[in-house]
């Protein structure tokens, strides 16, 4: 047992580095400069006022507290936040790999960019304003990550790669355009917008820009997306989870739609023995009927209309079928001792009636 814990502890420490480690190797982006103020910083240059661009504290994608990049539109519907990046030396025979987190909050007015410079299309035809993608995002108030390739030079291949991610269930949404470089071509960069957005209420947060070289050091799409498939004994989350639901309201655990499982334990308590207590009272068989008449359901147990509603809770549920289970088995049981009693009572009768009958044929 201690070595299990023992093993546990030390994978989750070594899984933690590994995972940290993956996030920073390679990134030709220079995120030191992204913290908490507004306007340009370091390498990035803001679209649009500074006021438009807040780096401050939020929840990231992974739910945990991250410095976010947040455009806030200010009535102007032009440019309204986000930033391009110093250009950057790049190898044009190589492949590159960009990526990053975007979510849309309040409307879809505006549009979203994620693009990058000197590139050309994958057949090798010139692209003066060159976007990986544009538009809007496929749900507001949810995280995407966004990947997109420029191709080497030399790849004659003309299949378009990137795509959008979920980040919740990591599925591809979307495609998005790859790009090439020419053989001339010896820097770079990558941008990420939000446009024409009038609504002064919109919030358009960007997330963790990266671009990294693809050589097989780069991290998997999967790490960045950080949905982890647990082989472990056992996961843990701080949180509440949400399956095909992105608002679990006050459950721990909330599924839209249905589940297949070997078996479910309930831990509940105040089981209905009590029912078998000397001193508990079951109505009357005219009472039951005179109360099913007047609801239209059992006492004690919520009608279709309820149910229809607020659903029902399995072990309050079980608690209150095995109440009448237990109800309906004393009142058999009354009611076989009451036949018992009766049969017999008949049979004394019947063998009186039979003297009877007997003594008087002898007149």
């Amino acid at each position: 047992m201690k070595t299990n814990l023992y093993l546990s502890i030390l994978a989750f420490f070594v899984f933690s580095f590994f995972n940290l480690s993956v996030s920073n190797a390679q990134n030709l982006i220079d995120m030191q400069a992204w913290q908490v103020g507004q306007g340009s910083v370091g390498g990035f240059s803001a679209n649009g006022q500074s006021s438009e661009n807040i780096r401050e504290w939020g929840i990231g994608p992974n739910g945990k507290l991250a410095i976010l990049w947040k455009g806030q539109p200010e009535g102007f519907a032009h440019d309204d936040g986000g930033f391009t990046h110093t250009f950057f030396n790049i190898n044009h025979a190589n492949m590159y790999r960009y990526a990053i987190w975007l979510k849309k909050t309040n409307s879809n007015d505006g549009v979203s960019y994620f693009g990058t410079d000197n590139v050309s299309n994958l057949n090798g035809q010139s692209q003066d304003n060159p976007y990986f993608w544009s538009g809007d995002l496929p749900e507001l108030n949810k995280w995407y990550l966004l990947v997109a390739y420029v191709h080497g030079s030399g790849d004659a291949s003309t299949t378009h790669y990137g795509g959008i991610y979920d980040g919740v269930t990591g599925t591809r949404v979307a495609d998005v355009t790859d790009f090439k470089f020419a053989t001339s071509t010896t820097t770079t960069t990558i941008r990420s917008y939000l446009f024409y957005d009038a609504n002064v209420n919109d919030k358009q947060f960007f997330y963790a820009p990266r671009v990294d070289v693809v050589n097989g050091s780069e991290p998997s799409i999967e790490s960045l997306l950080n949905i982890k498939s647990l082989n472990a004994e056992q996961g843990y989350f701080a949180g509440s989870v949400g399956i095909k639901t992105q608002d679990p309201g006050a459950y721990d655990l909330a599924v839209n739609g249905k589940i297949r499982s070997r078996e479910i334990k309930v831990e509940t308590a105040n089981w209905p023995d009590y029912v078998f207590a000397d001193n508990y009272q079951i109505p009357s068989l005219a009472e039951l009927e005179k109360y099913i008449k007047a609801n239209k359901h059992l006492p004690g147990i919520p009608s279709a209309t309820e149910v229809e509603k607020n659903g029902i809770e399995l072990g309050e549920m079980n608690k209150l079928l095995l109440k009448k289970i237990e109800e309906l088995s004393i009142i058999l049981i009354q009611k076989d001792k009451k036949m018992l009693a009766e049969s017999e009572r008949l049979k004394k009768v019947e063998e009186k009636l039979e003297i009877l009958v007997h003594q008087l044929s002898k007149k």
